[in-house]
C-alpha cells in the first residue's frame, strides 16, 4: 500500500511519439499522454536515458524464496537485495507485541523494521528500527562494499495520511543500515534525533522543486529506488496532480543534495489497483500493482488476483501492462514492492545478470511471510 492514488488507466492503442502511428495492442497496452509527449520532446532540460534492453513481462516468474519470516509479523513492504554481500533487506511496519506499543500506533507514527536475511531468505541475520519515517512501500538498497553495510534510499518525516491510521514520508534521505547481529538487541533510530542521524549518516535528498524541468513548486510523497548496474537513483512523486519520476547519476546523489536530474519524466501512468512498488533498470521504470486475493486465493480458481506490472520506456513514454499470476498458489498473496536482483554472469567474471524482482506478503493475519519472485528474460 502507498500514498499514491488509484485513478483508472485507460486502454488505447500504442502510439509511437513523432510518427503518431498508431502501434498494434498488447495487453493493458497504453500510449504515451500529451503531457508525457511534451516532457519527452520539448521541456527544458530534459535528456534521453541511454537505451537499455527491457524485461519481458510475458515471461514466467520464478520463485527466489517462499514463506520467509522478517522479524515482525507484519506485511512486508518492500525488500532490496545487496549483491555485493549477498543480503536481502526487508522493511515492514514495526510491531513487537512484547514492548506495550500497539500495531496501530507503529503504523500511524510511521514506525519501520528492517530485516537483514540471507540470500535464500531462511536466516534473520538482524534487524534497525526506523521511527517516524512512514511506510517504506518502496526502498533503494545501495552496495558499497564487501564486507560493509549498505545504505537505505527511504522516505522520512512521517505524517498520517487522510484516515489518520497510516504514516507516510513526506521527504527522502539515505540512511546506513545500522543492525546489529541476530543474536544482539536491536537498534532504534529516529530521524529527528541529532545523534541517531549522525550514527546513521543520515543525509536529506529530498527533491528540490524548482531543479525539475516544467512547472510546480511543491512535490508530496517522494519514493525512491536505485539501479546498480547503471549506477541511478529513480525517485517518483506527485507534482501538479501528476505521477512523475525524475532520474539521477547516483554518485552526484550520493555526494550533493539532489539538483537538476538526468532526466524527468511529467505523467505516469497510474495504478488501477493498489501501487505497491517499482523499480528502474536502464531507460524502463517498472511499476507493481495490486491488491490481496478477494476471495480466499488458490482455493477459488475464478479468482487470478489483481497483481499487474507496469512497463515504462521513459525515453518515448510507450508502455505495456500485463496481470502476473506469480507464486499464485500463496494464501493471502499481497504484492509488495519491487527492485533489481544483480546475480553473478557466468559467463563474465565480475559482470552481473538483472532479475527483476517482486515481492508478495502471505500467510495469515499476525504471522505474515515474506515471498519473492523474479523475472530475467531480456528482450
Amino acid at each position: 500500500m502507498s500514498a499514491f492514488g488509484t485513478d483508472p488507466v485507460s486502454r488505447r492503442g500504442l502510439i509511437r511519439l513523432g510518427g503518431g502511428a498508431a502501434a498494434a495492442l498488447v495487453l493493458g497496452g497504453v500510449a504515451a499522454s500529451p503531457a508525457q509527449a511534451r516532457s519527452l520532446t520539448g521541456e527544458a532540460g530534459v535528456t534521453a536515458l541511454p537505451g537499455s534492453p527491457s524485461f519481458d513481462l510475458s515471461d514466467g516468474s520464478t520463485a527466489a524464496f517462499m514463506h520467509k519470516q522478517a522479524w515482525c509479523p507484519t506485511v512486508m513492504q518492500c525488500a532490496g537485495y545487496d549483491h555485493v554481500n549477498k543480503h536481502w533487506y526487508v522493511a515492514q511496519v514495526m510491531y513487537n507485541p512484547g514492548d506495550g506499543v500497539s500495531y496501530a500506533t507503529r503504523k500511524r507514527e510511521g514506525d519501520i523494521a528492517i530485516t537483514k536475511l540471507s540470500a535464500d531468505g531462511s536466516t534473520k541475520l538482524g534487524r534497525m528500527y526506523l521511527r517516524g519515517f512512514g511506510h517504506a512501500a518502496q526502498i533503494g538498497i545501495e552496495p558499497t562494499a564487501a564486507g560493509s553495510a549498505p545504505y537505505i534510499w527511504i522516505e522520512y518525516d512521517s505524517e498520517p495520511n487522510a484516515a489518520g491510521d497510516t504514516g507516510f514520508g513526506t521527504k527522502l534521505c539515505r540512511v546506513k543500515y545500522m543492525g546489529p547481529a541476530a543474536d544482539q538487541p536491536p537498534r532504534s533510530f529516529h530521524w529527528d534525533d541529532p545523534e541517531d542521524r549522525t550514527a546513521m549518516n543520515f543525509k536529506d535528498r529530498t527533491p528540490d522543486p524548482l531543479k525539475l524541468p516544467g512547472a510546480g513548486t511543491t512535490l508530496t510523497a517522494p519514493r525512491p529506488v536505485v539501479d546498480m548496474q547503471h549506477r541511478r537513483l529513480l525517485v517518483r512523486f506527485n507534482r501538479n496532480g501528476q505521477l512523475q519520476c525524475a532520474v539521477w547519476d547516483l554518485d552526484t546523489a550520493v555526494a550533493a543534495p539532489l539538483g537538476a536530474p538526468l532526466h524527468h519524466f511529467a505523467d505516469l501512468p497510474r495504478p488501477v489497483h493498489s501501487s505497491q512498488g517499482f523499480c528502474l533498470y536502464g531507460s524502463y521504470m517498472y511499476m507493481l500493482e495490486g491488491d490481496a486475493y478477494a476471495s480466499g486465493g488458490p482455493t477459488d480458481t475464478t479468482d487470478e488476483g489483481t497483481t499487474y506490472i507496469t512497463k515504462v520506456d521513459l525515453n518515448t513514454g510507450v508502455s505495456e501492462r500485463a496481470l502476473t499470476r506469480a507464486l499464485k498458489s500463496l494464501v493471502y498473496r499481497e504484492p509488495e514492492g519491487m527492485n533489481i536482483m544483480l546475480v553473478p554472469d557466468p559467463a563474465r567474471p565480475g559482470g552481473y545478470l538483472p532479475r527483476l524482482t517482486f515481492g508478495f506478503a502471505s500467510g495469515e493475519s499476525g504471522d505474515r511471510r515474506v515471498n519473492i519472485a523474479y523475472k530475467d528474460a531480456l528482450i
